[in-house]
């Protein structure tokens, strides 16, 4: 009775595999969208959403905040997220372990971060030895401490990373004393220096190449649903648009997401982020071979960098005349 009831259970899991499978061939259905930062950088993606753009376009999407890119990631390889926004890192350590991600686009090229600290802290070179914190293994936050404290000539062994969570979680670390330094992204730098702390390390002005926020998927997925990416491109490109154009807008959006209402703030954090996201979301081959030099991971050093993105989609959506109809001809 044990193995029959087994058996049983066995063919109804099969069949509800085979299902998902074959209506996710049979079309794109409902695409859950995974991001992983609340961020002013994913304001296109928001005004998307909120003004209809998927939908203009035939996609039925839900957004989904899962903070840190690594989670997304998860999320992808397990299918239950179709297309995300996160740091091009995650993709890059998905792939080497054998996963599916691949990157399609790109939204911020470089680090979208500050690092501040306790007022005492001078210099990057004073982090030696202190606790700084990050959201959380694999994230964009921890490449950046990585990345901006060895250009400073500090070894990780020199200072102790804590993972905490999203920004807030990482501003709320340094008002609670427990660590000494956070990295965080705007508008919430400027929420930092209001609460008194310094701001020892900005990245943004450092423009060291990352993939701070890429748009990835699964690339089995895209295989059965490339109209769908296409059309999220359009959807997601169409809310950049709005947010060049409508400035008001734009901080409306960001403040809703972030739940902040801080008008400076808010005016801070769409300078810093909307005229800086490419119109031309093309992934750039430098962005992967510096997540391929972040890695840990032994293959990392003779992967090729050409086997973890695809540009063809953005190709055909530039061919086809959108992108200029949207923001002119380069």
């Amino acid at each position: 009775m044990k193995t029959k009831r087994s058996a049983i259970l066995f063919c109804a899991i099969t069949m509800l595999t085979i299902l998902v499978y074959h209506g996710s061939a049979l079309g794109a259905g409902k695409v859950h969208v995974g991001y992983s930062a609340i961020s002013a950088a994913v304001a296109p993606l928001w005004a998307a959403q909120e003004k209809g753009f998927f939908k203009k376009y035939g996609l039925e999407t839900e957004l989904i905040y899962l903070a840190g890119g690594s989670r997304v990631v998860m999320g992808m390889e397990g299918d239950s997220i179709q297309v995300g926004l996160f740091n091009v890192g995650a993709a890059v350590e998905a792939r080497l372990a054998g996963g599916n991600t691949l990157v399609t686009g790109s939204v911020y090229d470089v680090y979208y971060f500050q690092i501040f600290g306790k007022p005492t802290i001078q210099s990057p070179k004073e982090l030696k030895g202190k606790v700084i914190a990050a959201s959380r293994a694999g994230a964009a936050s921890e490449y950046g401490i990585r990345d901006a404290l060895a250009h400073y000539g500090l070894k990780e062994n020199e200072y102790k990373m804590v993972y905490v969570g999203g920004t807030d979680a990482r501003v709320q670390a340094l008002q609670q004393g427990l660590v000494d330094a956070s990295i965080i992204s705007p508008p919430n730098g400027l929420i930092a220096q209001k609460l008194g702390f310094k701001e020892i390390v900005n990245l943004m002005q450092m423009k060291l190449p990352f993939g701070y926020i890429g748009v990835g998927v699964n690339e089995s997925w895209m295989r059965q649903n490339r109209d769908a990416v296409r059309n999220f491109f359009k959807g997601y490109l169409e809310g950049l648009a709005l947010c060049r154009r409508d400035r008001e807008y734009a901080t409306r959006v960001i403040g809703k997401f972030s739940r902040i209402d801080d008008r400076e703030i808010l005016l801070e954090s769409y300078r810093t982020s909307v005229p800086y996201i490419p119109e031309r979301p093309y992934v750039k081959k430098e962005i992967i071979e510096a997540a391929l030099r972040l890695s840990k991971r032994e293959n990392a050093r003779s992967a090729d960098p050409e086997k973890f993105y695809d540009n063809s989609v953005v190709k055909e959506i530039e061919a086809s005349g959108f992108i200029a109809s949207l923001f002119g001809k380069k």
